[in-house]
């Protein structure tokens, strides 16, 4: 026995020493198995998630302004410097869309977001988005933070626009509001909501009385939606006596006839309690305004748009009053905008825009207080993805 043990024990020893390697090669086996399951479980969260970077620069050349003391362009929602070159938004976005929940993050630089906050709520200019939500049915959402502001359809990103500027009435319209949102996605035709909370822009700032609003789109036949929104509440701080009860009433009607041309109609109307001019500043104040606007694409890349917009603020109650033929009004103005766009890639732009707005004669609204009429060359250019 001893003599076939010494003719096999290197056989032996050999087999010995290959279970003894073995033993660390499994260990790492299961430890490549585990370094694989996390992956997979990361990358099987990371599906639901989108990320998206944005930034513009812009020049905004304003003609005949040389007796202008100021470089703030009035009544813009962005690029708001003139005869400088700028950064108008420089973003990054996060977005989280799941089978039960979802979310959605923008954190916003530039003159725009600097612009558009309101002194009391600087805090919050460089947040677009913050919010979260769960569905608590096929058809029904219900989300939670702060939200953009379902009024109106142009934005302080150009890249959102068919024109890069913004219309004074949208200048005017109400902001981002820090609350609750229930959406009901009835079908592909029909969808709306509700909204409370407080609101935070330059026309009503923030105040400690809650706001609501409703929204609701309706697309009757293919390449036609038709959007109503509105906005309601106290606009009045909360130690005040008198009550200021708003109704912002917004109406968009969108048509695509054709793949090549985009047609937008918007108007707005707004009535606010115990906000007249003097002598009667007890009586209900109101306010129109509204555009048209159209954009042609040709060759793929190139197209051209177009707009017309008004407003009128006639007690004041959203704009400052001034002093016009002998008596105290709310800004009145018109005006028109026509642009080029030339994208070199799918994610970029390249725009130049030519605006024009005008108030009645002699109503000293733009330079200012220098002229009643405004004109600018307008450069953006920008990418998003």
């Amino acid at each position: 026995m001893l003599i076939a043990f010494n003719r096999h024990k290197n056989t032996i020893f050999l087999l010995l020493s290959l279970m003894a390697l073995s033993m660390p090669l499994a260990a790492q086996s299961k430890m490549d198995s585990l370094t694989d399951d996390m992956k997979t479980e990361m990358f099987r969260r990371l599906k639901h998630f989108t990320f998206g970077f944005y930034v513009d620069a812009y020049y905004n050349g304003t003609l005949k302004s040389k007796n202008d003391t100021s470089n703030v362009v009035p009544y813009s929602s962005n690029c708001p410097i003139q005869n400088q070159i700028r950064l108008n938004v420089a973003a990054l976005e996060i977005s989280y869309t799941a089978d039960w929940v979802r979310g959605k993050l923008a954190i916003q630089f530039g003159d725009a977001p600097n612009l558009l906050a309101a002194p009391q709520a600087q805090f919050i200019k460089n947040l677009r988005q913050a919010n979260f939500g769960f569905r608590l049915s096929k058809k029904i959402w219900l989300d939670f933070g702060f939200f953009l502001n379902p009024v109106g359809i142009e934005s302080s990103w150009p890249v959102l626009n068919y024109l890069s500027t913004v219309s004074v009435g949208g200048y005017y319209e109400p902001g981002s509001v820090l609350g609750v949102k229930l959406t009901w996605n009835a079908s592909e035709k029909f969808w709306g909501g509700i909204m409370l909370g407080n609101p935070y822009s330059l026309a009503y700032a923030k105040n400690t009385h809650m706001a609501g609003l409703m929204f609701v789109y309706y697309v009757p036949i293919p390449g036609l939606t038709i959007n109503y929104n509105n906005f309601f509440g106290n606009q009045a701080l909360v130690d005040a006596e008198i009550d200021n009860n708003i109704l912002y009433n917004n109406l968009i009607v969108r048509y695509n006839p054709l793949d090549q041309l985009f047609l937008t109609g918007q108007l707005d109307f707004a009535a606010q309690t115990n906000s007249g001019m003097k002598p009667d500043t007890m009586k209900t104040a109101t306010m129109f305004s509204g555009m048209v606007e159209a954009k042609y694409t040709f060759l793929k890349k190139y197209s051209v748009s177009g707009r017309y917009e008004f407003f009128n603020d006639y007690d004041g109650f959203l704009s400052e009053p001034l002093f016009y033929n002998n008596q105290w009004r709310g800004l009145n103005v018109q005006g028109f905008t026509v642009g080029f766009e030339y994208k070199p890639v799918n994610i970029g732009y390249i725009r130049i825009e030519y605006r024009h707005l005008f108030a009645p004669e002699g109503y000293y609204v733009f330079h200012g207080g220098q002229s009643d009429q405004l004109q600018s060359v307008v450069f953006t250019t920008g990418v998003r993805f």
